[in-house]
Order: C-alpha cells, then structure tokens, then sequence
C-alpha cells in the first residue's frame, strides 16, 4: 500500500478519511460507543452529562488546562468522577455512566498520554464487596469484543490490511488475577518485582506477555 505522511494526512484530512481503513477505524470507534451505552442501559444505569468547564481541578494525579472564565479561573475538566461520585453515591442514581471528553495537561509525548480524548466512564454503589465492580467490568469488556467481533468482521478486516494485527484473544469470563499474583508471575519468570511497589510500564508490558502466554 502506498505511505502517506502523516502531515500530508492531517493537512488533507477529509481526503484522508475516505480511505477504507479509516472509515473502518470510525466506524468501530462509533460501535464501541453504542455497545459501551447499550450494556448499562440494559443493566439499569443512567446516562448523565458531567460539565467540561469547572472551577477547579477535579482530580489529583494530573495536570489540569486552566483558563480564564470572565474575571475568575477555570478549567477543564481531567475526568467526570466528582460528579460520577456524587450522583451514584449521594444523589440516589447509584448506577451512572457517560461517554465525554476528557482533557489533560499531560506534556508527555507517549502512547499512554493524550491531553484530550473521549472517555467511557461508570460509576456505581457497590453493596458487598468490590468484586460487584469487577463482575461489571469483566461483563462490559467480553460484550464489546464479541460485539465487535460479530458486528464489525468487514471493518477489521479492512484495518488489518492497512495495519496488520494479532487477532484479540480474550476469556470469558474474564481473567481476574491479585496484584500479588502478578508479582510472583514476574519473579517466576526472573523479573525482579516487589508487592510494595507500584508495576513499572516495563514490567506491565512483560506480565501482559506472560498472561498471554499462559492463559
């Protein structure tokens, strides 16, 4: 296939949206959302609209856009987790969801830093135990691969010729292993590791291997 750089793409970018891997990519990045919206609807959670332009940063661990609103400062939202919290938690919805945008002052040029992207968010009153919450979650991600999956055949396989991938691979339902468990795996495979310690993006990546392989 012929290469196009990528300010060649951006400069003509509705040019560059009609190539069939990118009306694919949209194409699946709009199933995502349906499926991600239909699971908690279907589960009984409410759809809520969190505000993006807020008085103060709404989440510690990373840096915030700030402006100014009028005569006061602003900025934009980092996450909807406040307003999550408060209208599951306090408000009485107990189960909420959102697909928004999410912006981060995050000056890292990694694959793992984005300063604005469209996030899928849920919160909700969990009763027992947090295992209520990974049951969820495990649900959710089985039911947009496999809707991807089924729904989606000719838009992957469009993808893959233009990019080409390993096939997901995934269990169901899914696996659910303890941090401590994760470090032993590393040890066992003569990574040195430590429970006391928060997985280093090296060590994530070598574990992700591990379970793959294992599992």
């Amino acid at each position: 296939l012929p290469v196009v750089n990528q300010d060649t793409a951006l400069n003509y970018r509705w040019v560059d949206t009609r190539t069939p891997a990118n009306q694919a990519i949209f194409r699946i990045q709009s199933g995502v959302c349906q499926l991600f919206r239909q699971f908690f609807l279907d589960r009984d959670f409410v759809e809520i609209h969190t505000p993006k332009l807020i008085g103060g940063a709404s989440e510690g661990g990373s840096n915030v856009f700030k402006l100014q609103y009028f005569n006061q400062s602003a900025c934009l939202a980092q996450s909807p987790q406040f307003y999550k919290q408060m209208s599951a938690a306090c408000g009485g919805f107990e189960r909420v969801f959102e697909i928004g945008p999410v912006f981060r002052a995050e000056d890292s040029n990694t694959h793992r830093h984005l300063c604005e992207f469209t996030g899928l968010d849920f919160e909700m009153a969990i009763y027992e135990h947090y295992y209520e919450v990974l049951e969820v979650m495990g649900s959710l991600f089985t039911y947009i691969f496999d809707g991807i999956a089924d729904g989606y055949k000719h838009e992957l396989n469009l993808i893959a010729q233009q990019y080409p991938v390993e096939p997901l691979k995934y269990l169901r339902p899914s696996l659910r292993l303890t941090f401590e468990e994760g470090i032993q795996m590393l040890n066992d495979a003569g990574i040195p590791a430590s429970a006391d310690e928060d997985i280093s993006t090296p060590n994530e990546k070598a574990l992700g291997r591990l379970v793959a392989e294992k599992y």
